[in-house]
């Protein structure tokens, strides 16, 4: 990278006064600035005054720019004012000049009318910082003539690969071959999505925006054909059938379960392993998965804890002896006149239960 010393743009000096200004406008309002020529640069005032600051020293105003011209010579240039401070006013630079007795005569005088300032730049025109000025009375002329190339210093290509870097998510230490890579990997992606989207790998940004929108166009157009073709309507009604089919299928296999669990109940209840008054619970037990399993292999090993009975979904319909010898009986009998006296309204305790039971049999 490069930088340019360049004067592009002046100040008229001209007072009511016979002295020149204390304050002088060294840049006009950014942030573009375009030259008489045709040039143009970007200033950030911050970024000017920060390299003012520093460098910590004056910056000579001189005649014709002779800094430029004569001393790089090794001619005689002299001092026509000192820059001593810079700041930013309203997006643009000024500065505080301190004049010799001789120019501030001469502008006093208007035998030098104009100011013009002298500043370095990268390739891509941002301003980094102000070298001085000159007291010019024809800036076009001198702006043609100084316009000149030198090497970019090694603090401008730190900044300027700085915010490179920043560009590209970088880290502020990433040196040339980093930015250089991450630029590859940027460039390959962009290639990558060019043969993805079939336009040509060279397309900018602007083609591959109106590729992705061509394909979201072409994708709701053919979503829109499917929703409104009679294909489409028959998977639906397809659909529908199989969830019908499935509801009634676990409407079956929930009766099989049913039977299955009442069943293994029953065959514990008649062998005496289990009482009526518990079946609810044991019911609870054979519900979940691989509930039955386990009361079947349970039910195996229970030992008989009241008298065997004959039953049918849990209700005594036969005894083996005697009923009001038969605890088990007494008690079905006694739970099915609480179930009845409860189905018209009136709650019964089992003992009353059982009370009723034994007075039907006297």
């Amino acid at each position: 990278m490069n930088t340019a010393t360049a004067t592009a743009f002046f100040t008229d000096l001209a007072s009511e006064g016979n002295t020149p200004p204390e304050w002088v406008e060294l840049f006009p309002k950014g942030p573009a600035l375009t030259a008489r020529d045709g040039r143009a640069w970007t200033l950030e005032p911050q970024r000017v005054v920060a390299a003012f600051a520093r460098e910590q020293v004056p910056l000579a105003i001189d005649y014709e720019h002779g800094q430029a011209l004569l001393a790089a010579e090794g001619k005689e240039a002299i001092a026509a004012a000192w820059i001593t401070a810079v700041e930013e006013r309203d997006g643009a630079v000024w500065g505080k000049v301190e004049w010799t007795k001789a120019a501030a005569r001469k502008v006093a005088d208007k035998e030098y009318r104009f100011l013009s300032p002298d500043f370095d730049h990268t390739r891509d025109g941002l301003i980094l910082k102000l070298n001085g000025a000159g007291l010019v009375n024809r800036p076009a002329l001198v702006m043609t003539a100084l316009s000149r190339k030198q090497p970019e210093t090694k603090e401008t290509e730190d900044m300027s690969l700085k915010a490179i870097a920043a560009k590209l998510g970088l880290k502020d230490d990433a040196d040339e071959k980093a930015v250089l890579a991450a630029l590859d990997e940027r460039d390959g992606q962009r290639k990558a999505l060019c043969a993805k989207l079939k336009i040509d790998d060279a397309g900018d940004a602007a083609a591959i925006d109106a590729a992705i929108t061509k394909l979201q166009a072409d994708t709701e157009t053919a979503l829109a054909s499917v929703k409104a073709s009679p294909a489409a309507a028959e998977v639906a009604a397809v659909k529908q059938q199989l969830t019908d089919t499935q509801t009634a299928l676990a409407a079956l296999q929930k009766k099989d379960t049913d039977r299955e669990i009442d069943g293994a109940l029953d065959a514990a209840q008649s062998a005496g392993k289990i009482t009526p008054g518990s079946r609810g619970d044991w019911r609870s037990m054979c519900m979940v998965e691989g509930g039955l399993e386990r009361f079947r292999a349970l039910a195996a090993t229970l030992p008989v804890i009241c008298e065997p009975t004959a039953l049918n979904n849990g209700a005594a319909v036969t005894t083996t002896a005697d009923d009001t010898l038969n605890p088990t009986a007494l008690a079905a009998k006694a739970r099915k006149y609480q179930d009845d006296q409860a189905g018209l309204g009136v709650t019964v305790s089992i003992s009353e239960a059982v009370e009723h039971v034994k007075a039907a049999r006297a």
